[in-house]
């Protein structure tokens, strides 16, 4: 997972205390599969590789993961 210069991974640790590993696992996962389905319309599925410059763009932002976290936590 690329992270954006802006995710401050101090600030998430106090956003996630109590949460075990695998919370941590499916927060980041879930942060990592929106910055995905953001570029889906720009990925072709039938070609075997990925653009370079797509790749390149997308990362993990901060406030990808304050969106998932106050998501997940509003999930029952």
């Amino acid at each position: 997972m690329k992270l954006a210069d802006d995710v401050d991974l101090e600030r998430v640790g106090k956003d996630t205390h109590g949460f075990v590993g695998a919370d941590l696992a499916a927060l980041c996962s879930e942060a990592d599969f929106q910055c995905i389905r953001e570029k889906m319309d720009v990925i072709d599925l039938e070609d075997d590789t990925i653009d370079a410059e797509v790749l390149n763009s997308m990362a993990v932002t901060n406030e990808r993961f304050q969106t998932t976290l106050a998501s997940t936590i509003l999930q029952p």
